[in-house]
């Protein structure tokens, strides 16, 4: 322990002295925090949903086969919205329409006759594009009745939508505990692996080595100093998300916390694996961009929709640690305290942290040749 105590003070005195680590560690995030919070739009393209047909009638049959039928969609169908109700907290289905039982009814007497739908608002950009994709196959589908069995012209049918978790839709609210992510992946993974690298090049890790400290010893002592100030980060990314944009969090601040360590410590255990691998600044660099950066702003469900991507690449994203931070984070904020979820997130990046951690220390040899 005396030797472990040594070497954390001595990374904590390395950073002081080091303005680019407290420029990334503290400054980057805020930056990033407004760059995402203002000027990030996004677009997705498929979807899966849910939809509910409480009678038999052949109008209602229709319109679950014009559903069906529309490219934008895959579609469930059930008789109960109870049945989907867990599909939609964990985000596997996008939407829900609920066709009541007095729809047929209703259309042909002549009265307003009302589609109820149900969608996503933890991911606002998709809501919105699930309501205009349901209400194109919508009109489509009256049109066509319509002509086929020749009923007024002005046959009133509403499409009544509502949003779980987001009602209003506001995009920062879906979008901003998402890009915590990828923030902290800035942070643990490009980070750490430039710091390394940098200590390799200069000569100190040698003198490292030449310490009666243990290859365990050092891999701690380096996790601990990197893994206190990612927490900073994530703490200030936090309060920013909160205080400052008004985005809720519904769920358990001790649960954030600790899937935010988890992905942490697979953070900083990539980097670390990264930076003992190249031992160069510059390989570093672009490694750490191109296995940690890039993956978790584009393969994390973020900014596209995960279940849009060809099948090779959804399977790439299981690799990703952002992947599962970024389930947990939206559902986190947004919906509360979903335990399915988070264990599963949970166990996914341990294993990663895990894997990573074994690797390095595999890969890192205690010796000056």
């Amino acid at each position: 322990m005396r030797i472990l105590k040594a070497l954390i003070k001595k990374e904590f005195l390395q950073v002081g002295r080091d303005p680019a680590t407290i420029f990334m560690t503290l400054l980057l995030p805020l930056v990033l925090m407004f760059i995402f919070g203002y000027g990030v739009n996004l677009d997705v393209g498929s979807f899966k949903i849910g939809v509910v047909v409480e009678g038999d009638e052949p109008q209602a049959v229709s319109l679950l086969a014009a559903f069906r039928n529309s490219k934008y969609f895959e579609v469930e169908s059930g008789r109960d919205v109870r049945q989907f109700q867990d599909e939609i907290t964990a985000s596997r289905l996008k939407g829900l329409i609920v066709v009541p039982a007095d729809f047929s009814r209703c259309l042909l007497s002549g009265q307003k006759a009302t589609i109820l739908l149900v969608t996503d608002g933890s991911d606002g950009n998709t809501a919105t594009l699930v309501r205009a994709y349901a209400l194109m196959a919508l009109l489509n589908w009256r049109q066509g009745l319509l002509a086929e069995r020749g009923l007024p012209a002005f046959q009133p049918i509403t499409l009544e939508s509502r949003s779980w978790y987001n009602p209003a839709l506001i995009s920062s609210h879906y979008l901003l505990p998402g890009s915590i992510s990828v923030i902290l992946t800035i942070t643990g993974v490009i980070l750490t692996a430039l710091v390394i690298a940098k200590e390799w090049e200069r000569g100190t890790m040698e003198s490292l080595m030449a310490t009666p400290a243990g290859i365990y010893q050092i891999i701690t002592a380096k996790l601990f100093t990197y893994f206190v100030l990612a927490i900073i980060s994530m703490l200030l990314c936090w309060a920013i998300t909160i205080f400052w944009y008004g985005v809720p969090f519904r769920g358990s601040f001790p649960v954030f916390m600790g899937i935010g360590s988890l992905f942490l410590i697979t953070a900083l255990g990539q980097g670390l694996l990264i930076s003992t691998l190249t031992k160069n600044q510059f390989l570093a660099a672009e490694l750490a961009l191109i296995s940690g950066f890039l993956p978790s702003f584009l393969l994390s469900g973020v900014i596209f929709e995960i279940t849009s991507m060809p099948e090779v690449l959804q399977a790439i994203t299981r690799l990703v640690p952002a992947r599962y931070f970024v389930d947990a984070l939206k559902t986190v904020f947004l919906t509360g305290n979903v335990w399915p979820i988070f264990l599963h997130s949970s166990a996914n990046l341990a294993i990663l942290g895990l894997a990573f951690f074994l690797i390095t220390a595999r890969k890192t040899d205690k010796t000056l040749a």
